[in-house]
């Protein structure tokens, strides 16, 4: 009995760590390019300044496509912390407005969903810290104006947009292209890594729960605690929206569910949310189980 017992616990234990260790695969697949300090960099820097461009002036540029390397398009929501962009000696004194535009329905029109202050570019590597909300799908972009600027690289298949002129916050407009030709931009975007418990279902047949929570972008979700059973604890989501996890007792929390047909348990939800970094909550589920109804007992 005692063999048989151990037997069961060694699978169990086995199946845990295969699906611990098939959690963590993925979390280090979804976290492997990131760079530290829980941000990704949305954008692309040349290596060296390139030079001043005539077409570079009085003009709105964003790229919503590239041909390789980081995209200009926020794939998570989360917040804006810097821009860069490298200037050359005859770019100092070009001022540039990082922007966040947004598609429409039409797809030659983009729309100004926000700015920040203006800057006076120097010449080599200029780094700007700002702190701008993104949506997943916002891109990334400038105006530029005071002459020519190095706003532009040269790269083959790659084409920027420009609208001449200046777009306000809320307003749209169409937008032609600058054939080979990649913006010189880049950008660190803080995930968000907000998450909330929105329902505990329970089960008073089954004596389990079902929790509900809605997170801000794709990761990963695990839950635990004390007396939770461990397998189905991890869950790899894709895209922002709603995950559920069951919760089972097990050892001496299901014998007492068992024996008095309710108890507690203070599982712990944590959020990994792609290239950000962890966020976590405790909370209380009581669970319930009907009993079962008396026997019925003969009369001799």
């Amino acid at each position: 009995m005692e063999r048989r017992r151990a037997s069961r616990a060694n699978r169990r234990q086995a199946r845990w760590l295969t699906a611990a260790a098939v959690a963590l695969a993925a979390l280090a697949g979804l976290v492997a390019a990131a760079p530290a300090g829980g941000a990704v960099t949305l954008g692309q820097l040349p290596a060296a300044a390139p030079a001043a461009s005539s077409d570079c002036s009085s003009a709105d540029f964003l790229q919503p496509s590239i041909t390789g390397g980081n995209l200009y398009i926020a794939r998570q929501a989360g917040t804006i912390t810097s821009w860069s962009t490298r200037a050359s000696g005859t770019s100092a004194g070009a001022t540039y407005v990082f922007k966040v535009f947004r598609r429409t329905t039409d797809p030659d029109f983009f729309q100004v969903i926000t700015r920040a202050p203006e800057r006076t570019l120097s010449a080599g590597l200029n780094t700007v810290p700002v702190n701008i909300a993104a949506r997943s799908g916002d891109m990334i972009g400038f105006n530029v104006s005071e002459g020519p600027s190095s706003c532009t690289f040269p790269q083959p298949g790659d084409a920027v947009l420009r609208h001449g002129g200046s777009l306000s916050d809320g307003s749209s407009g169409q937008f032609t292209q600058l054939n080979e030709a990649r913006l010189n931009l880049s950008a660190n975007l803080v995930p968000s890594n907000h998450f909330a418990v929105r329902a505990i279902t329970r089960d008073r047949r089954q004596g389990t729960a079902t929790v509900t929570a809605d997170v801000s972008n794709p990761g990963l979700v695990t839950i635990s605690g004390k007396g939770l059973k461990k397998r189905g604890g991890s869950k790899v989501v894709a895209v922002a929206g709603t995950v559920r996890f069951k919760l089972v007792s097990v050892g001496s929390r299901k014998r007492k569910l068992q024996r008095t047909g309710k108890v507690t348990l203070i599982p712990t939800m944590t959020f990994f949310p792609t290239g950000g970094d962890p966020a976590s909550t405790t909370f209380t589920v009581k669970l319930k189980k009907k009993g079962r109804p008396p026997r019925s007992v003969q009369s001799p």
